[in-house]
C-alpha cells in the first residue's frame, strides 16, 4: 500500500511539474521582444511549430530532386538556349535571405532576368561583391532592394541577439545604422514596419553613394520597395510596395519621377505608399 501511494505521490508531482512549465512556456505572443538570454525568432523558427513537424532530410531532398525533374520535363531545349553562353538580367536584386520572399513575386520566370543576391536584412555592405558585379559587369539598370513586412532580422536588431552565434550576431551588427532612428514609440508592430523601411531607405543612400555616377547620369535606378504579404499598406497581400527610387521618398513625388513614366497612373497609387516620413 505504500508503494502505490508513494508511486502516485511521485505521479502527481510529475504532472504538476509538467503543467507549470507548459505554463511557463513563452507563447510568442505576449513575451518581450528578444529578451536577454533567449534566442531570437528569426534563427529558430517561432512560429514555424504552428505549421507542423519539421520536413525530414530525406523528404526535403526528394522534394528537391523531384522538382527539379518536373522543371526539366516542363522546358524543351530551345528554353535553355537563350541563356547557355551568356545572363542577361534587367534588375540586380538584393533581398533578405528570408524564405518568403523570392523574385517570383514580380516576374513570373526569374531565370535569366534576375540577379539575386540575398542575405538577413537585405544589406548592401554584406554583399557588395556581389552588387558591384551586377552594376558593373551585367550592367542591369535598375538595383532593387527588397525589404519585407515581419522581417526577422530587424525583428532581431531590435531586441538582444547576443546568444546567437558569431557568425549571425556579426551578420546583425549592420543593422543598427539603419534602425537608429527608432525612438521606442508605438507599438511593436508599428515600429517594426518602420524600422523594416527605415533599413530600406540606409541601404538605398548607402548605394546612391556608391553608385553615384551612374545614377546621375541616369543610367542606374535605385529602388527600395517593400514586399507586404500582410497587407499592412492596405493595398492587398502579396504587393510590392514602391518606397524610395534613388533617395525620394515623398510618395508624391515618387509617382512622378522619370523612372515611372510608364506605369499606368492607377497602378502608381497602388503601388507608391510609406509609412515614415517621405523627402
Amino acid at each position: 500500500m505504500k508503494k502505490v501511494k508513494m508511486v502516485s505521490t511521485l505521479v502527481a508531482v510529475a504532472a504538476l511539474t509538467l503543467l507549470c512549465f507548459s505554463a511557463a512556456m513563452p507563447s510568442g505572443h505576449g513575451e518581450a521582444a528578444n529578451a536577454p538570454g533567449k534566442k531570437c525568432d528569426f534563427v529558430h523558427g517561432a512560429h514555424h511549430a504552428a505549421h507542423g513537424p519539421a520536413m525530414k532530410p530525406v523528404e526535403a531532398l526528394q522534394r528537391i530532386i523531384e522538382g527539379n525533374d518536373a522543371f526539366v520535363r516542363k522546358h524543351d531545349a530551345g528554353y535553355y538556349k537563350a541563356y547557355a553562353t551568356a545572363q542577361h538580367p534587367f534588375v540586380t536584386m538584393i533581398t533578405c535571405s528570408d524564405a518568403r520572399v523570392h523574385p517570383s513575386v514580380f516576374i513570373n520566370d526569374p531565370v535569366d532576368n534576375v540577379f539575386v543576391i540575398r542575405n538577413v536584412g537585405n544589406q548592401i555592405q554584406n554583399s557588395c561583391g556581389s552588387i558591384d558585379y551586377g552594376i558593373y559587369h551585367l550592367h542591369t539598370p535598375v538595383l532593387l532592394i527588397i525589404g519585407h513586412t515581419h522581417c526577422g532580422a530587424v525583428k532581431a536588431a531590435m531586441g538582444n541577439y547576443m546568444n546567437e552565434s558569431p557568425c549571425i550576431v556579426n551578420e546583425l551588427n549592420g543593422l543598427h545604422l539603419p534602425l537608429k532612428h527608432d525612438d521606442g514609440n508605438g507599438s511593436f508592430e508599428e515600429r517594426w514596419l518602420l524600422n523594416v523601411e527605415r533599413n530600406v531607405d540606409y541601404q538605398v543612400d548607402f548605394c546612391i553613394k556608391k553608385y553615384d555616377r551612374l545614377v546621375n547620369t541616369g543610367q542606374l535606378a535605385v529602388v527600395g520597395a517593400v514586399y507586404d504579404f500582410i497587407n499592412a499598406y492596405g493595398r492587398g497581400e502579396g504587393r510590392l510596395v514602391i518606397t524610395n527610387i534613388n533617395g525620394v521618398t515623398n510618395p508624391e513625388w515618387i509617382k512622378i519621377a522619370p523612372f515611372m513614366k510608364l506605369v499606368d497612373e492607377n497602378l502608381k497609387n497602388t503601388v507608391v505608399a510609406r509609412k515614415t516620413g517621405g523627402h
